[in-house]
């Protein structure tokens, strides 16, 4: 007898079809809530797009006239830096708190304005209400303060500026940014100490012990300081960016930047050859340190390049932009030139000096004459003017050599006296 099945499970009849209705009910109440959603959104798109629309619109507007407002702050605090207005910058600085909506390049421009007038107090208050009121500190703004600070001796208030950028993790990218912590670590470094020979001596130079010694204490110094690291790292950045430009104020920052990169060098560092490379580099990119805007600082390094023979580089200083060093330089120092030149037996350098102080329209002193004088009376000396420096060329090759040649006689110094050798001399 064969077995029998139930006929419903194979039936495709009524009973299926009713089924069917049953799943198309459970799907629409499980899709209602995102059918109506979506349903929403369809009907809603010219609203919505027209709100975001408008928003942004008013945003661009309000953007746009925060800036023409502090653009016109900017011409107007400019014209009262010019005349050393005071009553003028309070003027803008309390209209600025009024409209209790500045941004931070409007108080950059009111801080900015009281320390180019040499009001520091007022500056650094309007720092500290900008920081009371929330306005977002900027790299640029604490650079001011910092180089601010620093010039007035006030190291510990500018290292809190240094260490406020940091906890802020503010990256300073700009030369006026990068110069003025230049500008403050250089502070920080120690000047090497100076060579004194006793009284007692009889010898006129120092033992080849006591240079030794001495430079052996100058080099753990330099090794010890981690301000002189940050010095060189921060020009390490800056250089590859000191490049002319047409802007008038970012040309002043590289001039100001090689002028206390150079100094540093030369006076606290003491590296004369290192110097000297950073002269030739500038004389071959045509950018002038500027010396003439700090004439104390253009002595100290005429007097100690001259002192320890690179006449070279001096003539590279001195003949940059039109000679502009040169006509500000005072008489004592060509006479100083004169002197070291004499000392060494370079008369015909001397005499260059000399004739180089009558092109650039100098009137030579009492002294220089008188050496002049003692030179045309001797001989051996022709009356013509320094060799040519120039920026481009056979010049540029010569430098590049006198670099190789001096690195190389510092080389083979080291090698055979196991110490630094003494900064040679200039052909």
């Amino acid at each position: 007898m064969s077995q029998s099945f139930p006929a419903a499970l194979f039936s495709t009849s009524s009973s299926q079809a009713s089924s069917s209705k049953e799943e198309e009910d459970l799907y629409q109440a499980l899709t209602a809530s995102f059918r109506t959603r979506l349903a929403e959104q369809i009907h809603r798109p010219e609203d919505g797009y027209k709100a975001v629309i408008e928003h942004w619109t008013a945003h661009a507007q309000k953007d746009n006239l925060g800036r023409q407002r502090t653009k016109v702050r900017k011409g107007r605090l400019a014209a009262a830096i010019e005349h050393k207005d005071i009553a003028r910058i309070q003027r803008e600085h309390e209209r600025l708190e009024f409209e209790a909506n500045g941004t931070s390049d409007d108080h950059f421009y009111i801080i900015q304005a009281w320390i180019k007038c040499g009001e520091l107090k007022r500056a650094t208050m309007a720092f500290e209400k900008m920081e009371s009121l929330g306005v977002p500190l900027t790299a640029r703004t604490l650079a001011a303060m910092t180089r601010a600070h620093s010039r007035a001796g006030n190291i510990a208030i500018a290292g809190g500026m240094v260490q406020k950028m940091r906890d802020l993790n503010l990256q300073p990218s700009s030369i006026y940014d990068l110069s003025a912590l230049l500008e403050y670590y250089i502070k920080l470094t120690p000047t090497s100490p100076t060579l004194v020979v006793p009284a007692s001596s009889s010898s006129s130079s120092p033992s080849p012990s006591l240079i030794i010694s001495i430079t052996a204490m100058n080099s753990t110094l330099k090794e010890s300081d981690p301000s002189d690291e940050l010095v060189n790292s921060i020009w390490r950045t800056m250089e590859p960016r000191l490049v002319l430009t047409s802007s008038v104020a970012a040309n002043n920052n590289v001039a100001f930047s090689y002028r206390i990169y150079l100094h540093y060098l030369i006076n606290r560092a003491q590296d004369l050859d290192r110097a000297a490379e950073l002269i030739d580099k500038m004389t071959i990119r045509n950018v002038s340190p500027e010396l003439e805007r700090s004439p104390k600082t253009a002595i100290a390094i005429i007097q100690h390049l001259t002192k320890h023979g690179y006449f070279i580089e001096v003539q590279k200083l001195i003949e940059q932009k039109d000679a502009a060093l040169a006509k500000t330089l005072p008489s004592t120092v060509w006479s100083g030139l004169m002197e070291v030149c004499l000392s060494r037996g370079e008369n015909q350098k001397a005499r260059w000096i000399y004739n180089d102080m009558i092109r650039h329209g100098i009137q030579p002193s009492s002294k220089c004459r008188k050496m002049f004088s003692d030179l045309q009376l001797k001989g051996g000396t022709t009356n013509q003017e320094g060799p040519e420096i120039a920026s481009t060329g056979a010049r540029v090759e010569e430098a590049e050599a006198e670099t190789a040649t001096r690195k190389e006689a510092a080389s083979i110094l080291s090698v055979l006296f196991n110490r630094p050798p003494k900064p040679a001399m200039s052909s």
